[in-house]
């Protein structure tokens, strides 16, 4: 590309190093502190020859599909994206991007234009070629609100998208973009011809393709002969089962109907734990955070002491041992530990003391408590529902009379996105990458200007969230992102409870079970010693 661009290396190192120029600071990885979550998983035993091919590895979890887009980060849809689906790139257990689609990729020197040049070998399960156009038109895709709330603020990062060539796609942002890796990471690419059937089929390029589907429970995929990725994957097949019954669950794994399961209650995790020929592990960690969300407006909810009342009236320790098994540590702030958005020293500031808590409702004027709602949605997540009972216990401590209302998930994502709760017993996602995929990737986060109906009108926000969002400083990110939590620990519209951990378990003929950050397998790698 002649002097315009510059060649790196596959590390995110050498994208922060862009911001010399502007900033005349070397810096350091923005995620070193937040890749030093590993995913726990063991590699092949000692002993055992390389990965075997064949065989049929059945999965079972309780969430049901909606449909095949990926996108859509429904908990029901994390077992199949990275086995019908690639990406440009793959982030490694350090969050470091190694080469899929793309197999390189160059910055300009100021660090707002990316070159992807991609593999020129890559074939859709139509049979169709993957070129530039489908990375431009995934994009765009991705970008449709109905396609991927979830990740449309980090997707808007990318402000335009040029092919020049059959396989070189270039990307322009605004300003050095720090959260590229993690966006490029989940631009699932799609075949146009079939996205709109993807209700039925799926539009991908990934190791399986879908053979049979029997919605909403059962999945049957097969392995993609034209697989990019010679040899891979080494099963032959892929089986995905919805079971809602938890209970049910746990009995088709311990009868061995399936290999795996994914999200099995946490006592059910607790109890089988350490068994012989049982492999158990929280995967990536906490994906996410199980939090208690408040509707700033709602009634007394709208004094910030009644909402810091109701943040020391919870009972994490509880919620951490009943409800989670002691599988998962507590916490009060928005990032797990070893994320560069984590705080130590913040830790604890709501602790449980219901003393406090009624103090706060006195000086609020509601000495004697006030009527309100919780709502969740056991469907989406039975742990939100122990946590909801618990919450509705601690608060009636405190003489407020809080009702559950367990909606159906469509309601329950419909009624969250327009702000028709009071409380609400909430996780968001992506906790385990950077912070700014946090922000910029989770609907809770969204500001008034931006349609959120969550976050107090408070323009700072904003503010911090899109500069840390835009400079290459690590300093600097870190210095906006302790205000953003101090200034929500002060609201506490949104008060984490503990990271939001989705167990595995398998048997230990399954190898080199992997996962991306939202605990979605990585299909092409796992193989089976049967």
């Amino acid at each position: 590309m002649g002097t315009s661009e510059t060649n790196q290396s596959l590390t995110r190192r050498n994208l922060l190093r862009l911001g010399i120029g502007a900033a005349g600071t070397l810096l350091t990885p923005a995620r070193a502190a937040t890749a030093a979550q590993p995913t726990a998983v063991p590699a092949t035993s000692p002993g055992v020859g390389g990965p075997k091919r064949g065989g049929v590895l059945k999965i079972a979890r309780s969430p049901r599909i909606t449909n095949f887009n990926a996108f859509y980060m429904t908990r029901g849809h994390f077992a199949f994206m990275r086995a019908l689906y690639n990406t440009p790139l793959r982030l490694d257990d350090r969050l470091e991007p190694q080469p899929e689609i793309a197999s390189s990729w160059q910055f300009s020197p100021d660090g707002t234009r990316m070159i992807l040049r991609l593999r020129q070998d890559v074939k859709f399960h139509t049979g169709r070629d993957l070129t530039s156009e489908d990375i431009k038109f995934s994009l765009e895709f991705a970008k449709l609100p109905e396609t991927s709330a979830s990740m449309l603020s980090a997707f808007d990062l990318i402000k335009d998208i040029k092919v020049p060539e059959k396989y070189t796609a270039e990307l322009y942002f605004d300003k050095p973009n720090p959260l590229i890796f993690d966006t490029l990471d989940l631009l699932f690419i799609y075949d146009k011809s079939v996205v709109d059937n993807i209700a039925r089929v799926d539009a991908g390029s990934g190791p399986f393709r879908v053979d049979k589907y029997i919605p909403p429970d059962e999945v049957y995929m097969t392995r993609f002969a034209a697989y990019w990725d010679k040899g891979r994957p080494y099963a032959d097949e892929y089986h995905l089962k919805s079971i809602p019954d938890a209970a049910a669950l746990a009995l088709n794994f311990e009868a061995q109907a399936v290999d795996a399961v994914w999200a099995p209650t946490f006592k059910d995790a607790a109890r089988l734990k350490g068994q012989k020929g049982i492999v158990a592990t929280d995967g990536p960690g906490a994906q996410g955070m199980c939090c208690v969300a408040v509707r700033p407006e709602a009634g007394p909810l709208s004094d910030k002491k009644v909402r810091q009342a109701i943040n020391y009236a919870i009972d994490r320790e509880r919620c951490a041992r009943v409800i989670l098994e002691n599988l998962v540590t507590p916490t009060c702030l928005m990032w797990p530990r070893g994320s560069l958005a984590y705080f130590a020293d913040l830790e604890g500031k709501y602790s449980y003391n219901p003393e406090k808590a009624k103090a706060l409702l006195a000086e609020a004027g509601h000495p004697n408590g006030f009527k309100t709602s919780i709502m969740l949605s056991r469907a989406i997540n039975p742990v939100l529902y122990g946590f909801g009972q618990i919450l509705q216990a601690d608060l009636a401590k405190l003489g407020i009379e809080a009702r559950i209302e367990d909606v159906e998930s469509t309601l329950y994502t419909r009624r969250i996105l327009g702000g028709q709760y009071e409380m609400a017993v909430h996780n968001y996602g992506r906790a385990n990458r950077d912070p700014g995929t946090t922000l910029m990737g989770d609907q809770v986060w969204r500001t008034r200007k931006e349609g959120g109906k969550l976050v107090p009108d408070f323009p700072d926000f904003g503010n911090w969230r899109d500069e840390a969002a835009r400079t290459m400083e690590t300093q600097r990110r870190q210095a906006l992102y302790r205000k953003i939590q101090e200034w929500i620990l002060e609201e506490s519209f949104v008060m984490p409870i503990a990271g939001n951990v989705s167990y595995w378990l398998y048997r230990d003929h399954v190898r080199d079970l992997k996962f991306t950050r939202e605990s979605s397998p990585w299909a092409d790698v796992v193989w089976l010693d049967s």
